[in-house]
């Protein structure tokens, strides 16, 4: 992949759990990766005075995008290579992680924590069962902590399709 291919132009931003405040668990909304050949998953948590533990977790589904409720949502079937920061505010490098299909973030608070998903869809996903849309879910954020999620998208060629309908 040439590194113009990574060039904020050639790339698409979608957004999928808009940005709130933490409480019970959030189901992200799904998008299409039919005609995308990557996509960065960017998972960010601004924790306040709660210690509470966020586990982010991908999910693939068959259909819907644009909507949290995918068709056949089910976990992704391969592992993915993950990045993540326990206080990003302070340090932006990301550290690398053992590849999975979750990411627990770390017990601890008044930081901004930031986990990464490295999705390449023939590698962790059933596209041959037509599963080519993704979300990202987050348990229990709590309600001193504000969450967001968004997947940067390096489309197969442009120009993509929007990632909100299949």
């Amino acid at each position: 992949m040439s590194t113009l291919a990574l060039h904020p132009e050639n790339q698409f931003v979608a957004m999928i759990v808009p940005t709130t405040v933490g409480g019970a668990g959030k189901n992200g909304i799904n998008i299409s990766l039919k005609n995308a050949q990557r996509a960065f998953i960017w998972c960010i948590n601004q924790k306040g005075a709660d210690a509470t533990q966020c586990t982010w977790t991908l999910a693939q589904s068959s259909g819907n995008a644009g909507s949290a409720t995918g068709t056949g949502e089910k976990a992704m079937t391969n592992n993915v290579p993950i990045y993540y920061s326990d206080s990003f505010a302070g340090d932006n490098s990301l550290a690398a992680a053992t590849a999975a299909k979750s990411y627990a973030q770390a017990v601890t608070q008044s930081v901004t924590q930031v986990v990464v998903f490295d999705i390449v869809p023939e590698a962790c996903m059933d596209l041959a069962g037509n599963f080519d849309c993704v979300t990202v879910n987050a348990s229990d954020p709590a309600a001193a902590n504000t969450i967001t999620a968004f997947a940067m998208i390096v489309p197969r060629q442009t120009p993509l399709a929007t990632p909100f309908s299949d």
